[in-house]
């Protein structure tokens, strides 16, 4: 059977007013407890009918972001508290800035899965492995490069050792990480600045890894993962 146009259309819009709603919890203009407007306030403001609306505002439910309740007003929930990790992707946007409280966890997080990768790798990268870690080292050192491109090649680097690891959820995890610094490149941009970014560490890694030094290696890429903390906000007025 077909499906028909107008039911796709009502969707679309709903995931129109559902991001725009998104962005605004997420980005601090609707606190948590905070009561939502009306469905026919948020009709007559979005010029939608209300059944867009509401189902506007079930993905909102379903990302943990507000509380419906039957007779009262929907309100907004903590999403560091409710939400799920999908969430993650839209705390980094272009245009507006981020809590340096949830950057600097989310560096503490990526310092951990660094060590952590680093270490995995030390016990089991196979030759060819390390190879491929070594070369992407080579390109960082070289005095040439750009920071973009040493962005780049810090995550491609960063999914070698991941998978090393030989955890398939952490590859997952891994996707969701490196679209939150490419979703805001620039943000991080300081972190790979001359005088900023060492790739020292990323050589003492490899030679760790080779050397079956997982201790070594960890510690390696944590020096490098610690550099994200010098240059937090550093922009911030």
């Amino acid at each position: 059977m077909p499906v028909r146009a107008a039911p796709l259309e009502r969707r679309k819009v709903a995931e129109q007013i559902a991001d725009a709603l998104r962005s605004a919890i997420v980005g601090g203009k609707l606190k948590v407890g905070a009561p939502l407007p009306s469905e026919r306030e948020l009709a007559e403001q979005y010029d939608v009918n209300r059944s867009s609306v509401r189902e506007a505002l079930l993905r909102l439910e379903a990302w943990g972001l507000v509380e419906i309740r039957q007779g009262g007003a929907t309100r907004v929930r903590d999403f560091l508290v409710s939400a799920g990790v999908g969430l993650l992707p839209h705390l980094v946007e272009v245009g507006r800035r981020m809590d340096p409280a949830i950057l600097k966890d989310l560096h503490d997080i990526r310092s951990m899965l660094l060590g952590w990768c680093a270490e995995r790798a030390a016990e089991r990268a196979d030759a060819a492995s390390i190879a491929r870690l070594e070369g992407l080292a080579r390109r960082m050192a070289e005095p040439a490069v750009k920071p973009r491109e040493l962005q780049e090649l810090d995550y491609d680097f960063f999914e070698e050792l991941v998978t090393i690891s030989g955890n398939r959820l952490l590859s997952l995890l891994s996707n969701m990480v490196r679209d939150i610094y490419m979703r805001g490149r620039d943000r991080f941009a300081g972190m790979y600045a001359r005088g900023v970014f060492d790739p020292r560490n990323h050589e003492r890694a490899v030679q760790a890894i080779r050397d079956r030094d997982p201790r070594a290696a960890a510690e390696a890429m944590r020096a490098h993962a610690a550099t994200a903390l010098t240059t937090l906000e550093e922009d911030a007025p």
